[in-house]
Order: C-alpha cells, then structure tokens, then sequence
C-alpha cells in the first residue's frame, strides 16, 4: 500500500504548466499551495509595484530538517524561458534558502512544513509575465527540481470586458459554453494588435483544455474582438464533486468510514458513478483548502489520510480514467491514474491527502491523448458554473520576452446570462 501511495511523480516539460499551478515532482513532496494576500479563491497573480503577495507553503514526509532552496524563472506566454537574464527580471538574489519551517504536531503521518512569500527582502520583480519557482534539495545535489511553482505578474495596460453563453455556435443550451471578449487598449501603444497580443484562457486552471494562439475576429479602433471563435467553445462538464475531512475520527460530506490501520488513518469516500445529468450542488471550481477541527494551525495541526476513491464504470482498454483537481495540479500521471480493480468490477485509486475540503473530477483521457474529456465520467451541461481566467500577453517588436497587460477572471452564471 505505500509504496501504491507514494510512487514517483514523472516531471513535466515547463510548456505544459498553467495559471496558478502546483505540483510536486517527489513522493514526499506533497499539499504545495500557493495564496494572493490570503485569499485562496484569487488566481496567482501579482499586480507589478503594489503590495500584492503570493505565499507558497509544501510538506515534507518526515521530521528531518532538508535545506531547500528555490529558484525563479521568467516565462513566456507559453511557458517557454524567455531570453530575460536574472539581472533583468529580479532584484535581488536568485537560489535563497527557505528559512521558515516547523515540524508537524501530534500527527500520525510526521511531516515538515516549509513556507515562504515573494516578492520579499531578498527578491523584487521587475517586469511582468509568467513566473515559475523550482525547488531543489540540496542533499540531492541536483538540477531536477523536486516541486514546481507556477504563477504571474501583471502590468495592467489594457481591459477586459467578457461573457459566456450556453448559445454555443455548435448548439444551444445542451453541453457547451462559448466565452467571447474584447480587449481594450486605448492610450497602449500596439504596433500589430493581430499578431502582437497573445491571450491565453484557462477554464477551472486545467492546462489540458487552455486555449491559446487566438486571433481576433475584428479590429475595430482601440479594441480587439474575439467572438464567434469555436476554440473558445468548452465543453460544460458538472460541477465538481467534492468531500470534505477535518477529523479522522468523524466522517465529513461523501466520506462513508474513516479507520486507522498503520501506519495512516484511511478514508473510504462513498463510491462515485457516472453522472448523465447535471448536479446542482455547490463547488470550489476544482479548488482545495487544508484545514482541521483538531487544532488551531492547520498547517503543522492537520493530519494525513489515505483517501480512498471507487468509480463504478465499466472496464475499458481505450484509455484511462484520472482523478485531477487543484490537489494535483490537474496533470495526467500515474498516481492519479485510476486502476481497475477485477475483484470489484470498479476503477480505484488511493491518495495521501492532508485534512481539509477537497473538489475534484473524474477525467477520461483516451490512449495516446492529452486532453481529458468530462463527457463520459462528468457529463457536459451548459449550465455548470465555470470558472475562466483570461490572460493577454504583449510581446514588442523585437523584444524578447511575453508581457502579460492584461487578466480577467469570472464565472458563468447561467441565471445572470
């Protein structure tokens, strides 16, 4: 069992990370959170020369002290280095030692949380767009990072006006909803606003599903258009499911047992089935938040526990069914590839996960694809309350880096469209 919990997570290529990203890339590397001036709901993204700050905080599995370190890099629109130097996007120093941790307390599972904020006395950013942050253990003495952080800085030069409609150019009120919007940019100069201004749009933060190299469907004045575009029409899928467990000595929302068996405690969340109708039930958009009944800090108070997850659906060689949410970073890898279990006739996985409330999504990706598709685990309604994050990034003539000048979130409300 611990070693079905604990196998390596694969590292990922940097063009593949999205908005307001975490993952880990080490077993015992786990419940990495990143949070915009303690409001867990908000997208990572600072705003250049305000107060804004992002605090990022991970557990390691044990009680030893490790010295990690983090390191900051420049990022195109599409994840890519840019061609920025150190010197041109921080000010201050690259490589610094995370200094603040404290070992866990009167927990079960002994772990060590490590935390620190940016920008901060020894780290100023300078120029705006994507950002990622490795962290690297120095026993290891090596160049692969063991978590990756992924976030941005804007400097907002042009706005944004949106809407979604489940009135898709493909049907009309059954699985879809197409986001439309224009960008605003009177008093910033743009030399070729057709190929200068790049948007790239997440739905619920998956980067299977991010849209990018749109062009606009007109250009009229100040302001670009991007309407009536089918890459811009998402499919619905339901709203997330969702559990919750702040004691492991009682059961919380779709949680059927909890029990200890060493060395963890487990729980057995009620058995998930395909969804051919739209649930209307509240949701955190694929969002999860650590938090405890036994204690008062939650960061070091909080307990592990081994989740137990069933969905009943039929075997199929075809492709793979994968548990995702913000928990794992909404990525495709095999410890959240769910396995059949011959002896049950369902689909299993098991995952160590910290004390809190949890959303995630049964996603099928078919075999040799990248994208997870909701249709046959989730269902795809027009009505599902979405959540969109709009990024528009300026890239000079002739310079060398993505400026991000632009970002909008929202969410679809179908009673206020």
């Amino acid at each position: 069992m611990k070693k079905y919990l604990f196998t390596l997570i694969l590292a990922l290529s940097s063009t593949i990370v999205a908005a307001q990203f975490a993952r880990s890339m080490r077993s015992n590397i786990t419940s990495l959170q990143m949070t915009l001036n303690n409001d867990w709901e908000k997208p990572a993204v600072i705003t250049l020369g305000s107060d804004d700050e992002i605090f990022f905080s991970f557990d390691e599995l044990s009680h030893t002290y490790r010295r990690f370190t983090y390191r900051i890099t420049h990022c195109n629109s599409d994840w890519s280095t840019s061609e920025l130097h150190t010197i041109d996007y921080i000010d201050g120093f690259n490589d610094r030692p995370i200094e603040e941790w404290e070992n866990s307390v009167n927990t079960t599972q002994l772990y060590t949380n490590y935390c620190f904020a940016l920008p901060n006395d020894d780290v100023r950013l300078k120029v705006s767009g994507n950002y990622k942050v490795e962290i690297f253990d120095d026993e290891e003495k090596s160049e692969t990072p063991v978590a990756i952080f992924a976030f941005a800085v804007l400097e907002p030069r042009v706005s944004i006006s949106a809407k979604i409609s489940g009135n898709t150019d493909i049907d009309t009120n059954t699985e879809h909803q197409q986001l439309s919007f224009d960008v605003h940019c009177a008093g910033y100069n743009i030399m070729s606003p057709a190929t200068d201004i790049k948007p790239v749009i997440y739905q619920n933060r998956r980067p299977d599903n991010s849209v990018s190299d749109i062009k606009p469907t007109y250009i009229t004045g100040t302001s670009l258009q991007y309407v009536y575009n089918e890459k811009l029409i998402f499919k619905g899928g339901n709203e997330y499911r969702r559990f919750e467990l702040t004691d492991p000595y009682a059961p919380g929302q779709n949680v059927d047992r909890v029990q200890y068996a060493e060395p963890y405690f487990h729980a057995e969340l009620y058995a998930d089935k395909m969804r051919p109708t739209y649930t209307n039930s509240r949701d955190e958009n694929g969002r999860y938040f650590i938090n405890t009944l036994q204690g008062e800090g939650s960061e070091i108070e909080a307990d592990y526990a081994a989740v137990h997850f069933t969905l009943k659906a039929p075997y199929d060689g075809s492709g793979d069914y994968y548990l995702c949410g913000d928990f794992n970073g909404n990525f495709f890898g095999r410890t959240n590839r769910l396995q059949w279990d011959n002896t049950t006739q369902c689909y299993r996985t098991t995952q160590l996960l910290k004390l809190g409330l949890y959303n995630y999504h049964y996603l099928w990706v078919p075999r040799g694809g990248h994208k997870g598709i909701t249709t046959r685990t989730e269902g795809d309604f027009y009505n599902t309350e979405n959540e969109y994050l709009i990024m528009i990034y300026h890239r000079d003539f002739g310079g060398r880096y993505d400026k991000l000048v632009g970002m909008l979130q929202l969410r679809y409300d179908m009673e206020k469209n």
